[in-house]
């Protein structure tokens, strides 16, 4: 902290690092970037002179750093480095750095801003592009990272960290940010009608304390007690902060702590979301004990769950 009142010293580009401005292909689609090829020149003939068609590709770990504001958490992702051979570009123009979506949703998370800036130019593509507006004609701002890449015994070494990022305080709407980059609205947005059948969101297990903040409808829930080890299945269409108003007890499970919602598609009907309800409470009562059948379970009370469902 700046000795001064209120004044905070920027983050600084570190050494050896080039400063990257988040956009829409590290999020959708493409998940890559590319090396400058200034930067790539850095690296010396020794190295880029080993590099030809028999060794063009390295699988490698980002070693990724979250924002000094989220803590500075260390994180490690798959990713690829990949030189490409294209007639008429040169070689240092030709290195990509392309990752999994893990690391894309890791990015929505800890910078939403840019995220939903990228969603909303992918959005609006046509209309933008009448107008002649680049990605950063949105918000005008860009939050960037900043990137190392060195390598050792020919092998490349990946690290990725903050640059700049716009503060909480100054993103406007931060918490629709947040729920926006958790639901990542791009995976449903950028799927064809079948893969949306297929597809589902599942959320990480969240305290009941956060339940007010569930928006999205059509689902099915899992509350749970993790001391006691009991569980309970059940089904919604509407969201979650209307099924169980933080005031309102459970009518037969008020104990529960924790949950889980698994999104379904938005095409799902109410007739397929009961059935799947129905299916997961059987599977429940074949595994776990419970009330709804004299069958003995696979686990027992000792070592395993308790259902707490009452109806199939």
């Amino acid at each position: 902290m700046d000795k001064r009142t209120d004044r905070v010293q920027p983050i600084r580009l570190s050494s050896d690092c080039f400063p990257l401005d988040i956009h829409k292909s590290m999020f959708i689609n493409d998940l890559t970037i590319t090396i400058p090829s200034s930067y790539v020149k850095m690296w010396g003939d020794n190295i880029l002179n080993s590099h030809d068609e028999n060794n063009r590709l390295w699988e490698l770990n980002i070693d990724y750093e979250s924002p000094k504001e989220l803590g500075r958490q260390k994180v490690s992702f798959n990713a690829k480095l990949t030189l490409s051979f294209i007639k008429n570009r040169n070689k240092e123009s030709s290195y990509r750095l392309k990752w999994d979506n893990d690391f894309a949703v890791q990015l929505a998370k800890d910078y939403p801003k840019s995220f939903v800036r990228a969603l909303e130019f992918h959005i609006g593509d046509d209309h933008y592009k009448n107008l002649k507006y680049t990605e950063f004609d949105i918000g005008g701002f860009k939050e960037q990272l900043q990137v190392k890449i060195h390598w050792e015994n020919n092998l490349p070494k990946v690290k990725i960290k903050e640059f700049f990022r716009v503060r909480e305080e100054e993103q406007g709407f931060p918490e629709v940010y947040k729920q926006l980059s958790s639901y990542l609205i791009a995976d449903y947005l950028l799927s064809s009608d079948d893969e949306l059948l297929r597809r589902i969101q599942i959320t990480e297990w969240k305290k009941r304390t956060e339940i007010s903040k569930e928006l999205n409808e059509n689902n099915i829930y899992i509350l749970l007690n993790r001391e006691k080890q009991e569980i309970y299945f059940g089904e919604t269409k509407q969201s979650l902060s209307k099924r169980y108003p933080v005031k309102q007890k459970h009518h037969s499970f008020e104990d529960w702590d924790e949950y889980s919602i698994i999104q379904l598609p938005p095409e799902t009907s109410d007739h397929t979301r009961l059935l799947i309800e129905r299916v997961v409470i059987a599977i429940g009562a074949k595994m776990f004990p419970n009330e709804l059948t004299k069958e003995p379970p696979v686990s027992n009370t000792t070592i395993g769950l308790k259902l707490k469902n009452r109806k199939k």
